[in-house]
């Protein structure tokens, strides 16, 4: 029987679909380089300050915030797959005709309209779900995989992407990443199923005929026992909770930082006096760094407090901005890439205890909740450019980020606590039925 069970494990159709999510993943994960080897020649040919072309990349947060909850909504009512083939296909189309764009506002509708808005629909947001939908026991390691092909795929193509746009300048680029994003993508999608019940099965590839989910669920509480049965939170108790709030809060500080790096990695590494290409390089390179380090972290916050997690990578990841100010030595960049790899991404636990503490059934709007918060981070790295344009230097901005990184790792040591499930709602077992 052991046996048995092992075998339907190791066939279990989730790790198809996790392997499928992980190349969309891969692929989608184009749009982190493009928005910052794009960013000096777009500066160049547009004649726009720093600050204002933030502007214009930063426009995609407010999508986010909108798109974010009902995305999610979606999810959690149609499955994945929709909001994933409408996402590439958005994507694709909009960074062809990104490419053929004239006008400081053509730029604007379409990568706002169709690039910033396919990508953000299609990719990490929708596989997280994904994770928390398929997987229990192994949630934490499942959002890891999908986290490091975010990684992974910038590691491969910054590089590649600063070479194509110092030879063929960034319009060739933009029009081959869009027909590459089609044609490898798309096809994927056929393997992107709805839920594990929905063909049969249950989460974590267990007999559907001995085991429920309420002691699936209570299983795969390594690092924080549950010991209040099932925790499916209606949508409405979960945001009502402190527990949710100081989550969604110390989230967007690390995902404001990520967003200021996404537009400003490379600026940053030229102000350290390093070439374009040179710190396109660099860039690649601490995506490379972090993708081990972010499987290490999903298999560690499957055993170890994701609380604890999250407290170290804030840290951590305020260290890395005042290294990045204060020493000047080309080691301390390397140094800053280390601490920044980990300490940016820590999102596998830091999803993967919103499934831990609130459970399946209002995941992805939970998740979208964030994209909505991550508005905030459109004024950061506006700001991030302002700063710059007044300054010529980041070391004023660097050292506030460095301080809300500080604030928030403290606010998760003092404040955030599992929630229990109110009681006078009593627990119900999400289906999650085809």
């Amino acid at each position: 029987m052991v046996s048995l069970n092992k075998k339907k494990r190791e066939s279990f159709y989730g790790w198809k679909v996790l392997a499928a999510g992980s190349a969309i993943t891969t692929i989608g994960s184009v749009h982190s380089p493009v928005v910052s080897v794009f960013f000096l020649p777009l500066q160049r040919e547009l004649e726009l300050g720093r600050a204002a072309l933030s502007f214009v990349f930063s426009l995609a947060r407010i999508e986010g915030g909108i798109e974010g909850p009902l995305v999610g909504w979606l999810i959690d009512k149609q499955g994945p797959r929709i909001p994933v083939v409408i996402g590439i296909l958005l994507s694709g189309i909009g960074m062809i005709a990104l490419s053929q764009v004239n006008s400081t506002l053509g730029f604007l509708l379409v990568y706002t309209g169709l690039v910033a808005l396919g990508f953000q629909m299609g990719y990490l947001q929708v596989m997280h779900a994904v994770a928390n939908i398929w997987f229990i026991k192994y949630r934490t390691r499942a959002m890891s995989i999908f986290s490091s092909s975010v990684r992974l795929g910038p590691a491969m193509f910054t590089p590649l992407l600063g070479v194509l746009v110092g030879l063929w300048g960034w319009r060739t680029s933009a029009l081959l990443i869009g027909f590459f994003v089609l044609v490898t993508a798309l096809p994927l999608t056929y393997f992107i199923k709805r839920s594990p019940e929905s063909i049969g099965l249950l989460p974590d590839g267990d007999n559907i005929e001995n085991k429920n989910l309420s002691e699936i669920q209570e299983s795969s509480e390594n690092a924080v026992p549950d010991t209040s049965g099932s925790q499916d939170f209606e949508f409405k108790e979960a945001i009502r909770t402190p527990a949710w709030w100081i989550l969604a809060l110390t989230t967007t500080v690390r995902t404001s930082n990520n967003g200021v790096f996404q537009v400003h990695f490379i600026p940053i590494f030229v102000w350290k006096d390093i070439t374009e290409t040179g710190a396109a390089f660099m860039v690649g390179l601490t995506q490379l760094i972090a993708t081990p380090m972010i499987l290490a972290v999903g298999w560690l916050g499957d055993r170890w407090s994701k609380k604890a997690i999250l407290v170290l990578a804030h840290f951590i990841l305020g260290g890395s901005f005042l290294v990045l100010i204060f020493i000047d030595e080309p080691w301390g960049v390397y140094v800053f890439m280390i601490m920044f790899a980990f300490g940016a991404n820590v999102a596998p636990p830091n999803y993967s205890i919103i499934g831990e503490y609130f459970g399946r059934k209002a995941f992805a709007r939970l998740r979208g909740i964030l994209n909505s918060l991550g508005i905030i981070g459109m004024g950061t790295t506006v700001l991030a450019g302002w700063v710059f344009d007044t300054t010529q230097s980041y070391s004023m901005f660097l050292f506030g980020t460095a301080i809300f990184s500080v604030i928030a790792g403290f606010t998760v040591i003092l404040f955030l606590h599992k929630p229990k499930k109110p009681l006078s709602n009593p627990s119900t077992m999400t289906s999650l039925e085809p």
